[in-house]
Order: C-alpha cells, then structure tokens, then sequence
C-alpha cells in the first residue's frame, strides 16, 4: 500500500487503484514469484532486485542493525496474494553477517487488514499482557492497514514479538479511522517513553476536521489503549503543509530536540511527460525543541535536502532514522544521524526525457538506501558550472559519469540550508532533454524540477563579499554567469547573490 504522496489515488490526484497498480508491478516484473531474491542490489543498503522496499524503520544497538520495512511478496497465510509484506533483515556492521531479508507481517486473511499491511515502526520495551494471553513482549510494531483495495479506510495496528520476527496482531486497530472515504491515520512513529509499555505514537491523518497530512500525537499507559494529545506544529516548514508528508520522527535527548524527515510533493504529471511518479523527488530534515513541538513558536529548523539534484535518483523519500530501542535517534560519538530513505535504484541519465526519467522510477525499482548528516558538515555547496560540448548544467549535486562533462568553472558557494541571511532558494530544473536551468520558481517555470541547489542571498549585503550570479541563454540551452553580459550570450535575470569562492 502506497502512501498519500506515493499513491495520488488516495490523496486525490485520481489514479489508479493501488490493486491495480500492485497487479500490474507484479505481472510486468515477478512472474514467477516476487519474493525470488538475488542479492542486496548495489546502491542499496537493504533492498531486492525486481521488487519494491520502502518505508523503513531501523533500530541500532552497538554494531547490530535491524530492519522492518514494507516490501511486495507473497502473504504466508494467501499465496494468491502477492502485494504488501512487513519484511525483516537484520546485519551486523562488523562481520557483514545478515539474516533476512524475509516475511515477518502480511495482510489477515477476512480481518480489518486484509488489503494492505505496510509502513511498520518498531521500538523495544517491556510490554505486559498487552494481546490479553498473559505473556510479555520485548518489541511493538505499529503498522498501517486496510481491507479496502482502493488504499482507503486506513486504520493503524499494533503487533508484538519477542525476536522481532515472529509476531502476534492486536485484534483491532489502535488508531481506527474515523471516515471511510479518506486515506486516514498512516505513517505511525512509536517512541517508548519511559522504557518500559508508555508510547507516545505520532502519526500522519487527513480525516476531517484536520487538514491533509496533520501530525498528530496520541500517548498510551499500555501499548494499545491511546488518547490523543494534540496535532504537531507546520511552523518553519518549507513545504507547504498540506503536501508535507513524513517518513520518520525521532528524538536525541542530547540536545532535546526532535528530528524529522518531511517528504517533497510529487511531480506534476504537466512536467513529466504525463508518466505519474509515484514517488517524491526528495526530502528535507528538519529539527524542532522538544517544549515547541506542538506549540509552534520557535518552528521547524532546516537542516538538510536530500532529492534528486543531490543524489541522481528520480525518485527518493519516505526517510526513516537510525533510532535505539527506544526510538531516540542513534548517534555514534560522531553525533551522525543515519537517514534510510526509499529511493529509485536507477541513475536517471543527463539526456533522459522528462518521460524516460520519470519511467525510471517505477515500484519496482525502490530499494533503501543511506545518507548521513550532521552539525559538524561544512555548511556549504560549491555550484559549480559543468558542459560537454551539447549542454551546461549548474549544480552542487550530482553529474551523470557518462555524459561526458567536465567543470568548467566553480561559480561561488551556496548555504545547504536557509541561513546567514541567505534564504533564496536556488532550483535545478531542465526543459525538455538536455536544457538544465536555474530558477528561483519552486516550480521550475512549469518545466522538470531536479532539485535545491541550495540557498543564496536576494540582493548585496553591507559588508559582506558577495558576488552575482545571472542565468544566461544560448538561444539552444542555458548556463549560468557571474558575468551582467553573460559572457557574450543573452541574459535573462539576475538570480541572486552567492559567496565567493
């Protein structure tokens, strides 16, 4: 089962259903059996060729990591059904020992879950008769569910394990929905508060009153029972709210803050060849006090984009967190955090149609792989100006190793993140196949959007070195200058202001 921003059937975008869309996954590319592994594909840090795998939780102690994630394969209890897994792969960084990948959750046959069993979150504790049969469990699970083929009616579930692969369902939901005609509560976030069964569960829900993609907080004495608390603050996003959809949620208790990843909206179909993308072209980490996290006042801090323009992919978002047992986030003495997002496994080529590309990302692509940030980072881009006898492309991210470009000139430095006074942000984006451009438009001028360069200044600053950066046009394509007359060619605008290399 797809999320809202993943699958535009159910966050109105009118598509088809994901049954639909699952079929067709599976009779184009699993005939035969889609759960047939061949390996971790390259790239990827967990994955399976020919399948998708997103949506993924990770718990770290000392060297060992374990992952629950949400794959396509075959359901133990339906062999005829071969859509959404819970699947579980666990490796320990020293040896590279691995066990899984496999199936440890899939769909009830007859029950509320039927349809879909997807998005699985996972923290450790104690947790005292919570299924009513008199045992104790060390890990919960909190997934989201269906019985509906469309991906509606999504209620969120609860499931416990004393190995983290063998699991018993709570027979109901823990967050039921409350309207049957929306996509309802999703991506759940547990975090065991005081160690023991007290979670704090924090999810995503478009059920009205609340706007789309609400974050909402709802706390829990035994594991299953939950009220709720209040709905998450959108202050200081940088995407709008109603399109803000999250993978993950964690918190670090060295410096009280909690962290998120907030995914990008998908592409609009205007600009990608009329292919749907089922996916986002990116995300963004942010950071939040702890005392703010529903009030508001001090908002969200941007820390980090990860999208297309930075990585190559077509397709990647839906990060989850590094966390311990708890569900803090995981930090070596580095202070690192780990950031596994899903992402299309395949490198979109630097002359790839808006169409092509966006074909390159299709399901069965997906595998998870891994990025990193921390405070310690140069908080610096350098753009740099590339070409290779057909085109120019201007960027801090990523060059196609095929296309036979070279730098040409490093323009200046660009902010990772809004900052200093620098808070213009810088787009990548391309007109038809090979013309890369720059906008200040977040919306590419209705073109193909790559990606965030970065951040620049919007006029000189007194008493700072700044220097001007122009978009300039050949009449076939476009590059960028710190030059007014664009060194011979037309200029169309002048973009902003960058440091100085």
């Amino acid at each position: 089962m797809l999320t809202k921003e993943e699958l535009p059937s159910v966050s109105r975008r009118g598509i088809a259903s994901a049954a639909t869309l699952v079929a067709l996954v599976c009779a184009l590319f699993c005939l035969g059996g889609c759960s047939t592994l061949s390996g971790t594909p390259a790239n990827a840090v967990v994955g399976r060729a020919g399948v998708y795998d997103y949506s993924p939780s990770i718990i770290q102690v000392g060297h060992v990591q374990q992952f629950w994630w949400c794959g396509q394969g075959q359901n133990p209890a339906d062999h005829s059904q071969n859509t959404d897994t819970i699947q579980y792969e666990s490796i320990n960084l020293d040896t590279g020992q691995q066990v899984g990948p496999e199936v440890v959750l899939a769909e009830t046959p007859g029950a509320w879950d039927s349809a879909y069993t997807c998005n699985p979150q996972v923290v450790q504790g104690t947790f005292t008769n919570p299924l009513g049969d008199g045992a104790s469990y060390k890990y919960a699970l909190y997934y989201v569910g269906t019985a509906e083929v469309a991906g509606i009616n999504n209620s969120i579930g609860a499931a416990f394990s004393n190995d983290g692969i063998h699991w018993k369902k709570y027979p109901s939901p823990v967050i039921p929905t409350t309207n049957q005609q929306v996509y309802g509560p999703a991506q759940p976030v547990p975090y065991n508060s005081d160690g023991k069964q007290a979670i704090w569960l924090f999810y995503e829900d478009d059920e009205p009153p609340l706007a789309p993609n609400s974050h909402v907080q709802t706390v829990s004495s035994d594991g299953v029972h939950f009220s709720s608390v209040g709905t998450l603050t959108t202050n200081g996003l940088n995407i709008p709210p109603t399109l803000a959809s999250w993978g993950n949620i964690a918190y670090n208790p060295a410096d009280s803050y909690w962290y998120a990843s907030f995914n990008f909206p998908t592409r609009s179909l205007a600009t990608t060849g009329n292919v749907q993308e089922l996916g986002s072209y990116g995300f963004q980490v942010y950071r939040i006090p702890q005392n703010d996290l529903l009030a508001g006042k001090t908002g969200w801090l941007q820390l980090k984009t990860i999208d297309t323009n930075l990585t190559g992919y077509e397709m990647i978002s839906g990060a989850g967190f590094a966390r311990d047992p708890s569900g803090n986030l995981y930090q070596d003495d580095s202070g690192t955090l780990q950031i596994f997002p899903s992402f299309s496994n395949m490198w979109i080529p630097w002359n790839a149609s808006p169409a092509s590309a966006a074909s390159q990302a299709a399901v069965n692509t997906w595998d998870i792989g891994k990025y990193t940030w921390s405070a310690k980072e140069p908080p610096l881009y350098d753009l740099k100006r590339y070409k290779n006898g057909i085109s120019h492309d201007v960027t801090t991210g990523w060059i196609d190793p095929a296309g036979g470009f070279s730098i040409e000139e490093t323009l200046g430095e660009v902010y990772k993140s809004p900052q200093q006074g620098a808070t213009v942000a810088l787009y990548s984006c391309k007109r038809g196949d090979v013309d890369f451009f720059l906008s200040l438009d977040g919306n590419c001028e209705g073109q193909h959007i790559i990606g965030i360069n970065g951040y620049m200044y919007a006029q000189s600053v007194a008493g700072l070195v700044l220097s001007p950066l122009y978009r300039c046009s050949t009449g076939s394509g476009h590059f960028a200058s710190g030059d007014p007359l664009c060194e011979g060619s037309k200029t169309e605008e002048l973009l902003g202001y960058i440091l100085p290399k």
